[in-house]
């Protein structure tokens, strides 16, 4: 697998006045302000997803993980529509913001900012739109021919998560899907960074998704565990979420533990 270039966001929230609920831990990655208020402004750029995104999101599910050795290969219906949905939205104009984006990129110029307020300029510029939801599903899409080793399908998900996570960094699902990427590149440190924002921008974060922010601070910062812990109380809806959820992952940072790392696959054609 061909390694992915990182390139640097900054990620500024700029609230007037946030006085409660702030959490603790130090991994929190808007500090001194409120999570809930944090998590609405999030909520408010987002938007229900479209048929093709939800589409998308089964499709990639189905295949996932079907490189590893001994996994069931997927059906031929699934490949088969994941090609044709990709090959119609490849066939769409690409927006001006998604192009401008690239342009950046390139350049090494890459920042991001939340809006300071619900319908000021900001706000509208990354406010979810169906022509987002369209980048974002062709994301999804390279990410599943990634599973299915196609060539430089890992090249063009790295390339559009990069654009999709500094154009709209609200979006806790493209902040994770980024993280596993990066991860599967074993680039931890960056996947970690990404893995921090898509737990805290999460407005209802699962034991599944505690568990897979753990996971990443396993192969990240295993000696950390204390502060890890603590982004899991913080950031889950209920005591009893962070509870499970620490209770299933806190045998990875035991001293006799030794996480094994699958290597990198490589990209062939199939």
């Amino acid at each position: 697998m061909t390694r992915i270039a990182v390139f640097a966001c900054l990620l500024h929230l700029t609230v007037a006045t946030c006085i409660a609920a702030v959490p603790v831990s130090y991994l929190y990655p808007f500090p001194g302000y409120d999570l809930e208020l944090v998590r609405a402004k999030a909520g408010a750029e987002n938007l229900p997803n479209s048929r093709d995104l939800a589409e998308a999101w089964k499709l990639y599910g189905e295949v996932q993980n079907s490189w590893m050795p001994g996994a069931k290969k997927p059906d031929a219906a699934v490949v088969s529509r994941i090609e044709q949905m990709r090959k119609e939205l490849e066939a769409q104009p690409v927006p001006a913001w998604f192009a401008d984006a690239l342009q950046s990129r390139a350049l090494g110029t890459v920042s991001s900012q939340m809006a300071d307020n619900i319908g000021d300029a900001v706000f509208k510029r990354q406010k979810a739109t169906p022509d987002y939801q369209a980048r974002k599903t062709l994301a999804i899409l390279y990410l599943a021919e990634h599973e299915l080793d196609r060539p430089e399908a890992v090249q063009k998900a790295g390339v559009y998560l990069t654009v999709l996570s500094v154009t709209h960094p609200w979006d806790w699902g493209i902040h994770n899907l980024y993280s596993r990427l990066l991860l599967d590149a074993q680039l931890n440190q960056p996947a970690w960074n990404a893995a921090k924002l898509g737990l805290f921008l999460n407005p209802q974060p699962t034991v599944g998704d505690l568990r897979y922010f753990a996971f990443v601070g396993s192969i990240a910062d295993k000696n950390d565990w204390p502060e890890i812990r603590q982004a899991i109380r913080d950031a889950a809806p209920v005591p009893l979420v962070a509870d499970q959820a620490i209770g299933e992952i806190a045998r990875l940072f035991g001293p006799k533990v030794n996480l094994f790392i699958v290597p990198p696959k490589k990209d062939k054609a199939r």
